[in-house]
C-alpha cells in the first residue's frame, strides 16, 4: 500500500497544482507550485518508515536545501536574460548543488536553519532581474496546435514522472542517505526546473522571471512548514504534526501573496 501512495500520490498532487496554475495563471501558478506537494509527502514518508525524529531532521536538513533552491532560482533568472532555457537549468542546477555542498556541512538546530532558509530567499528575490526589459512571448499562427499547445501536451506528464521518480528515489535511498542529506535533497526543483523551463521556453525571460518573482518568497511558506515539523513531530502525533504545519503555511503564505 505504501508502495502505492509513493508513485500514486505525488503524481496525482502535482497534476493537481499544474492543472490549478493553467486554470487561474501566473500568480496562482506560483502560489500553488510552493506548496508541498513534493516535499510534504516525501517528509511524511519518512516519517512512516523511518520515524519521527529522522523525519524531523529530515525537516530541518530540508530548511537548509532551501539555500540551494534560492541559488537556482536566481541563477537560472539571470542565465535566461542571455541563454537557451536548456543551458539556463543546467547552470541553476549547478548552483543547487554548490549551495547544497555547503549546507550540508552546516550544523544548526531548526530555528536557525529557518532563518537562514528565509534570508537566502529574501535575498535571491532582491537580486532577482528586472522583467521590464523583455516582453513575453506569444504564439503566432493560424490553424493547428500552438507552440504553447505543443508544450502543455509535455508539461505535466513530465512533471507527474519527474515527481514520482524523485520521490521514490529518496525514500529509497533515505536509511543510506542518513535524514541530513535526504533532507537538503527533498526540496530538489525539479517542479520548479519545468515550470520554469517551460515558461522560459514558450514566452521568454521576462515571463518566467515573472514567475520567480513571487514564487521564491513563496518559499519562506514551505519554509515555515518545515520548520513546524521539525519542531513539532517529536511531540505530535505524525498527522496532527503535518496537519500543524500545513494549516501554518496555508495561512502565511496566504498572507505572504496578498502583500507581494
Amino acid at each position: 500500500m505504501l508502495l502505492v501512495l509513493r508513485l500514486v500520490l505525488v503524481p496525482l498532487l502535482i497534476a493537481a497544482v499544474t492543472l490549478a496554475a493553467r486554470r487561474w495563471g501566473p500568480r496562482v501558478g506560483a502560489f500553488v507550485t510552493a506548496l508541498p506537494a513534493v516535499a510534504g509527502p516525501t517528509l511524511a514518508f519518512y516519517a512512516v518508515q523511518q520515524g519521527a525524529s529522522f523525519a524531523a531532521d529530515a525537516a530541518r536538513g530540508s530548511l537548509l536545501g532551501l539555500v540551494g533552491v534560492a541559488a537556482f532560482c536566481l541563477a537560472y533568472a539571470h542565465a535566461s536574460r542571455r541563454l537557451h532555457w536548456s543551458l539556463c537549468l543546467l547552470i541553476a542546477w549547478m548552483s543547487f548543488a554548490a549551495l547544497t555542498m555547503v549546507t550540508y556541512r552546516v550544523r544548526v538546530g531548526p530555528v536557525a536553519a529557518f532563518v537562514i532558509a528565509v534570508v537566502a530567499l529574501l535575498i535571491a528575490r532582491a537580486l532577482l532581474p528586472s522583467s521590464r526589459s523583455e516582453r513575453p512571448r506569444r504564439s503566432l499562427g493560424g490553424g493547428g496546435p500552438t507552440p504553447s499547445t505543443k508544450a502543455d501536451t509535455w508539461d505535466l506528464p513530465l512533471r507527474m514522472l519527474s515527481a514520482a521518480v524523485l520521490v521514490f528515489a529518496l525514500t529509497s535511498a533515505a536509511e543510506w542517505l542518513g535524514p541530513s542529506l535526504s533532507g537538503i535533497l527533498t526540496p530538489f526543483p525539479v517542479a520548479t526546473a519545468i515550470l520554469a523551463g517551460f515558461t522560459h521556453a514558450r514566452r521568454g525571460s521576462a515571463a518566467c522571471v515573472e514567475f520567480l518573482r513571487p514564487y521564491t518568497p513563496g518559499l519562506c511558506g514551505f519554509a515555515t512548514f518545515c520548520v513546524v515539523l521539525a519542531l513539532t513531530l517529536p511531540q505530535l502525533s505524525i498527522v496532527a504534526s503535518f496537519s500543524v504545519a500545513l494549516a501554518t503555511q496555508l495561512v502565511l503564505q496566504t498572507a505572504l501573496f496578498r502583500r507581494i
